[in-house]
């Protein structure tokens, strides 16, 4: 079983995930738009709830943006570096900046716990027209800010798939620029 069979199906349901998460956002922007301005009436969750699908989507597309090499980096150094050395680099970057996204989900999901006890008012507003007066309880805000360790997370994996192919590359005589080529195999454009 290769690193590539293993994220194929991850890649594959975070696309589908996100590309989901856009249509819900357009639709509803729309759907805002068409009754603010064409019958004067509006809906009160919309813009709130589109403002939430977009935190999930930042913190989930993070993932892809980093894959597809439109995060910001510097390379210069990297690839200035003898094979060897050059490998032993991005693997440190990798460890670092997984560290990092680390960090981020502890303390992400400590803030998340701590303040995501209050009730998210436009999911309590779109049970309250459901179901009425039984409307059940609406969620916590826990579930918007639980965005950032949970993309953070899914950043960190991708991170360590890197560092270990940075260190297996260097018994195997390939060099860095091999290794970014295997990890960007199987992406569709």
């Amino acid at each position: 079983m290769t690193h590539m069979s293993i994220q194929r199906p991850f890649r594959m349901a975070l696309r589908w995930l996100l590309v989901t998460l856009v249509g819900a956002l357009l639709t509803l922007m729309i759907v805002q738009v068409v009754l603010r301005y064409g019958f004067n009436a509006s809906l009160l969750w919309a813009e709130e709830m589109c403002r939430y699908m977009l935190i999930w989507l930042s913190f989930l597309a993070a993932v892809l943006a980093f894959e597809r090499g439109e995060v910001a980096s510097l390379t210069f150094l990297a690839n200035a570096l003898p094979r060897v050395p050059a490998l032993l680099l991005a693997a440190l970057c990798a460890a670092l900046s997984m560290a990092l996204c680390l960090l981020l989900v502890w303390y992400g999901w400590l803030y998340a716990e701590r303040a995501g006890r209050a009730v998210i008012p436009a999911m309590r507003f779109i049970l309250e027209d459901i179901f009425g007066e039984n409307a059940p309880q609406a969620p916590g805000t826990f579930w918007v800010y639980v965005a950032l360790p949970v993309g953070m997370g899914l950043l960190a994996l991708r991170l360590l798939g890197d560092l270990v192919l940075c260190l297996a590359a260097i018994p195997r005589g390939e060099t860095l620029g091999q290794v970014l080529d295997r990890g960007q195999e199987g992406l569709v454009e």
